[in-house]
This record gives C-alpha cells, sequence and structure tokens, in this order.
C-alpha cells in the first residue's frame, strides 16, 4: 500500500511533472488496452504505469522533449533511467512524426497509439522460450536494467542496440495501427444528427484498437479513402430536435447549442438571459420523412476477395448515409441461410457504429446463395418495426439464384420496400425486373460505390 512519505512517480518529459491520480488513470488504462489485444502477458519489469503515461504523452504533446532536470534529482533510480532510455529512443526515431501526424492534440488516437507501442514493444522484449530465444530476451532485458552503467565490452553497444531495433519495429507497426484508428474515429464523429452532441460524445479507445487490429478494416476503409458523398438532407418534413441539423437562430437556455457569440456576454448578462430563456442559440431541426436503409450484402463463396470488400465499403458508405440523413440503419449478411442483424438507429450511441463495423470487418466469405430467402427475411424484419415510411433495400450481390418474381413482389409491397439491387460484376435478370433500381457494377471502386450510394427517395416515399 502507498503512504504519504512514499515519492510519487514522476514524467521524464518536460512539463508533464509528478503523475497524479488522473494521470495515473489514463496510464493503468493504456496498459489495460494493451493486454486486451496482446496474446502475452505484459513484462511489468519493462512495461508500468509511468512509462505508459510518458508514451501518451510523447503522443500527445506537440515537441515532447526529455527532462534531464528531474532526471538527474533521481540519481540512480533504475526504472527512471530505463524509462529514459526508452523514451530517448521514441523521440530519436524518424518514425515518430508519422504516428504524431494522427495523434497530436488528439486524446483518443494518442491512447490507441500509446497501448499499440507498449503491446508491440512488449512483444518484441519477449521471444519464445528456449535457445536463442531466452538468449536475446535477456540481452535486451540487460540493456534495459544496465543502461546507466559503464561497460567497457562489446556486447553493451550490441543490446542496446537491439533495444533500438524493437523500438523501431514497434513504432512501425504502431503506424499502422494509428492511421486506422484516426480513420475509424473520422467516421465515428460522423455520427451527425440526431445521435450524439459535443457535450454527450464518448469516446472508446479499447474498441478502436481493437478494431484498428481487424486486417480488413484497413482494407475497407482503403476503398472508402478520399471519398467525398454527396448526401441528401432535404425532405418535406422536420421536426425540431437538439441535436439535428442547424436551421436557424432561436431564444433558450440550452447550453449545447449555444451561439458562439453568447460567450463574450459579462457574466451578470450571461446569467440574466440563462435565468429568463434569452440566450441566442443554434436552431435545430431533424429530418423525420424518411424510411430506414436496410443493407443485405452476399457474403456467399464467390464474393470471396475483392468482391467482399467492396462491398462491405459501400454498406458502410451507406450507413454514412443514413446517419447523415436521420435515417435508422440495417445491415444483415446472407448466403444460403440469413446471419445475424445488426441495427443503428438514430439515437444509437457511437459504440453501436463500432459494432456495426466490427461486425463488417470480421465476417467472412463462403457459402452458397439464397437471395429470395434474404429479401422474405429484410420484408419480416421491416414488418415487424411497423415502419410508415418507404425502406429503401440495398441487395449487394453477385448471384444468379433464381426467383418467385410474383411471391416476392407482393412481400416488397407489404413490407413498404424499395428495392435496390447491386449486381458486383454479374448479371440477373429475376432481379432486374423485381427492382426498382438495377445497378451493373463491373469495376469495383469509388465510382461505382458513388452510383450505389447516391440515390433520392422518391416523392412517393413520404407516405401518410
Amino acid at each position: 500500500m502507498k503512504t504519504d512519505n512514499e515519492p510519487r512517480p514522476f514524467s521524464v518529459l518536460k512539463g508533464v511533472g509528478f503523475i497524479d491520480d488522473i494521470r495515473k488513470y489514463k496510464g493503468e488504462k493504456i496498459i489495460s488496452m494493451a493486454k486486451s489485444v496482446s496474446v502475452r502477458p505484459i513484462n511489468e519489469k519493462v512495461i508500468n504505469v509511468p512509462l505508459a503515461v510518458d508514451i501518451y504523452y510523447i503522443m500527445y504533446l506537440p515537441v515532447p522533449l526529455p527532462d534531464y532536470d528531474l532526471v538527474n534529482i533521481a540519481g540512480s533510480n533504475q526504472e527512471l533511467l530505463r524509462r529514459l532510455m526508452i523514451v530517448q529512443n521514441i523521440l530519436a526515431s524518424n518514425k515518430l512524426q508519422k504516428i504524431k501526424n494522427y495523434t497530436t492534440a488528439d486524446s483518443m488516437t494518442s491512447m490507441v497509439a500509446a497501448a499499440s507501442f507498449i503491446e508491440r514493444l512488449n512483444r518484441m522484449l519477449q521471444t519464445p522460450a528456449g535457445g536463442q530465444g531466452d538468449k536475446s530476451e535477456r540481452n535486451k532485458q540487460k540493456a534495459l536494467d544496465s543502461e546507466s552503467q559503464d561497460s567497457s565490452a562489446g556486447n553493451s553497444d550490441k543490446n542496446l542496440e537491439d533495444l533500438k531495433n524493437s523500438i523501431e519495429k514497434a513504432l512501425e507497426k504502431t503506424i499502422e495501427d494509428v492511421k486506422v484508428a484516426k480513420e475509424i474515429k473520422g467516421l465515428i464523429a460522423k455520427v451527425g444528427a440526431g445521435n450524439t452532441s459535443i457535450l454527450s460524445y464518448t469516446e472508446n479507445p479499447e474498441e478502436v484498437l481493437k478494431l484498428a487490429r481487424e486486417t480488413d478494416i484497413s482494407k475497407i476503409l482503403e476503398k472508402l479513402a478520399g471519398l467525398k458523398l454527396i448526401l441528401s438532407r432535404k425532405s418535406k418534413e422536420f421536426r425540431r430536435y437538439s441535436k439535428g441539423w442547424l436551421t436557424g437562430i432561436e431564444f433558450g437556455r440550452d447550453l449545447e447549442r449555444l451561439h458562439y457569440s453568447q460567450l463574450a456576454l459579462p457574466e451578470e448578462i450571461f446569467i440574466a438571459n440563462f435565468a429568463n430563456d434569452k440566450l441566442l442559440l443554434f436552431e435545430k431541426s431533424l429530418n423525420s420523412s424518411l424510411g430506414p436503409i436496410y443493407v443485405l450484402l452476399d457474403k456467399s463463396g464467390s464474393m470471396i476477395g475483392d468482391k467482399i470488400y467492396w462491398a462491405r465499403a459501400v454498406a458502410v458508405a451507406l450507413l454514412q448515409k443514413s446517419i447523415s440523413e436521420g435515417r435508422d440503419f440495417y445491415v444483415r449478411f446472407f448466403d444460403s441461410m440469413t446471419h445475424p442483424l445488426m441495427k443503428v438507429s438514430r439515437r444509437s450511441k457511437p459504440s453501436m457504429i463500432m459494432k456495426v463495423l466490427m461486425y463488417l470487418a470480421t465476417v467472412r466469405a463462403g457459402g452458397g446463395t439464397s437471395i429470395s430467402n434474404a429479401i422474405f427475411t429484410a420484408a419480416e424484419d421491416l414488418k415487424k418495426e411497423k415502419k410508415r415510411r418507404i425502406s429503401d433495400v440495398i441487395l449487394i450481390t453477385d448471384g444468379e439464384d433464381k426467383i418467385n418474381l410474383n411471391l416476392l413482389a407482393r412481400i416488397k409491397t407489404e413490407s413498404k420496400m424499395r428495392l435496390h439491387t447491386v449486381m458486383v460484376q454479374g448479371i440477373n435478370q429475376y432481379l432486374k425486373k423485381l427492382s426498382d433500381r438495377y445497378l451493373m457494377v463491373k469495376k469495383l471502386d469509388q465510382e461505382g460505390i458513388l452510383k450505389v450510394v447516391e440515390f433520392t427517395p422518391a416523392e412517393t416515399d413520404l407516405l401518410s
């Protein structure tokens, strides 16, 4: 148990100082994140809370620098000198700036980067038992424990070089993780109207790190890199909503919608206006005239490879569209059978977006194709929800499964479904007759994604 007389740990970076309870919590959170994605126990002789704090601030601060004055005060504190050596090697690496392009002044991505680096470094320091592995591990540990000693043997320089190489490799892998994490955060930040606000938004860096480690998510995001969606936000019906789209100016006391000009008011006037509902606020409304977007995504064996990555990217783009337009979003994979349904409502939290992204990134292609069963299941889902509006069902497939046109046409009408069929490098004459919109995609590129995503609801979508 820690006593009042026990010295508090401090950072080896300038301007950070003692590691108080808040910084300690952050360091503990980072190590917990590293453990959640690690396949090996954390080497607690090297990886500790002060090191996690130091690495976090290396990522977060614009110009992190070692604080040699504090280190000199500590004298021969081996743990402190060990941390300083690791910090110096990180700061000396030309890979650090590539990471900081994504992390500077960004708390969430800085935590992801710190946890990713710690887990990668821990992996480098712990090699499989036996033979050269044990020797290599002992050499690296020796370099960490005896850096402050003046050794005349040539092994010392070699051990330090081994540690430096481990740090370089860990940084290289961290670049990949944090790049994807930043893209994920950008996607989550587009949650938009009706879902959250700057005051209620909470980030979960642990889930972001886990998702960033999924190989397929990076391939999906590559398909969307630089894609500018032209998303419609117009409809004939709007309802006032405090987290909706900006539509004007009004008076009130909702601080989440406060107009920036009110921050210049003297304190007495601000309080008086707040008490009398006279603060100037942004007026916001939410589009309420559009039904849900429902994605049926073929994961049969013929979709393996670039087809499934492109189809997943389309699903993510449609998720963005639904969020932007204030619509519920459904996605269900299918092959010879239908797979679990995922839903993002207009009021879902960002954590639900994360779950859908993880779902899209982890389901693997394989199996047969039953298009009729997929359409029927989607219709049943929509009827259960009792939607008053027409639902846009986007069917993405390359299959040629025969369907019962008369039966499915009736099911479409009963479930208030508008069917958009996207044929991925294939043809299906049955679906062409059944669909309200039929697209044949030959090139799996961004232009194809735009063709699928950028559609405008018809006037008949606005049902009474």
